[in-house]
């Protein structure tokens, strides 16, 4: 019996039902599989496995961060092939291409890469569909999962591709998600006064970006943007701050203003413009930091912090999920 790995990671459970269906489906058919959470492990031997499936989300158009960094520490296995499936609302950016490059680089060998679309759960931004658009998405995302399923089964071989220039605009937004985009969309959420200090959000955190603070969850830098926190808060407490993200981006766009204004009087060069803008680009990121710190500590000014529209938001949780956690 030939024996599978699904390396997996999930935010609010899209991946999770996915590679719930792909198990199942190979179990059926002869495969031994084994389930990876990369949250919770990441220290299995895995030389003994015929084929590797590693599955996640889209974020920003490429691989969350958590991810990359288990890949980058995965062991590398003697004559294992690898395939690579991702979820998405409907585009995978680089991260297909990225990541076969990465796994090769292992030694891997890559036979398939896929994507299974589900519905988006960027809470934070977008409303979730309803729960009948939901349902009807996942019975579609279980027949293209089995379907992909049963290439592995039936070893077909085949890969996403996109042109040189998806790829580059790709990768560009991808980038600039994941280095800064993400790391400030983490800062502005905020509990709302209905928030009951249960500390869900702390515990399931797969970044473990969130601390208590006076009963209160507060978000650090390193925010996944997985959305988890958000979804399943038992009180939907956690909202999107309209004021928190007004502040960083007016607190950004005085550098701009600046240097075009400084470049139109005095005529800088490109160099010196980029290092301006970098360098107040930085100060004034701590600065609208020490400010939305300081509105925080006060009941007035956190009551002004709360306003927000994703308080009417659906939430968006597969079913089943709460029990892998």
């Amino acid at each position: 019996m030939d024996k599978c790995a699904i390396h997996y990671f999930s935010g609010t459970g899209n991946t999770h039902n996915m590679i719930m269906l792909l198990a199942d489906e190979l179990g059926r058919n002869g495969y031994e599989v084994h389930i990876i959470n990369i949250e919770k492990e990441n220290d299995r031997k895995l030389d003994n496995y015929k084929l590797h499936i590693f599955c996640y989300p889209i974020y920003g158009f490429g691989t969350p961060e958590i991810m990359l960094k288990y890949i980058s520490k995965v062991r590398t296995p003697s004559n294992s092939n690898a395939a690579i499936v991702c979820t998405s609302a409907g585009f995978e950016g680089q991260s297909l291409f990225h990541i076969k490059r990465v796994l090769a680089k292992k030694g891997f060998e890559v036979i398939l890469t896929d994507m299974v679309t589900y519905n988006y759960n960027w809470t934070q931004i977008f409303n979730p569909k309803t729960k009948e658009k939901q349902k009807e998405i996942f019975r579609e995302a279980e027949v293209e999962s089995r379907k992909i399923a049963k290439k592995l089964i039936n070893n077909v071989t085949g890969f996403k591709n996109r042109n040189i220039m998806i790829l580059a605009i790709s990768w560009i937004i991808f980038i600039i998600f994941n280095k800064l985009g993400r790391k400030f969309l983490g800062r502005t959420y905020i509990a709302d006064d209905s928030c009951i200090n249960c500390s869900k959000c702390k515990n399931i955190c797969p970044a473990e970006v969130i601390e208590i603070y006076k009963g209160k969850p507060k978000w650090n830098w390193k925010c996944e943007s997985c959305q988890r926190c958000i979804n399943m808060c038992p009180k939907k407490s956690i909202q999107l701050s309209i004021i928190k993200l007004t502040i960083y981006a007016l607190f950004q766009l005085i550098p701009l203003f600046i240097i075009f204004n400084m470049d139109k009087k005095y005529g800088l060069s490109w160099i010196l413009n980029i290092f301006l803008f970098c360098a107040m680009f930085g100060i004034n990121s701590i600065l609208a930091n020490l400010l939305i710190n300081i509105m925080e500590r006060f009941s007035l000014t956190r009551k002004i912090l709360q306003i927000s529209y994703t308080k009417s938001y659906r939430r968006n949780v597969a079913k089943d999920f709460y029990i892998s956690l």
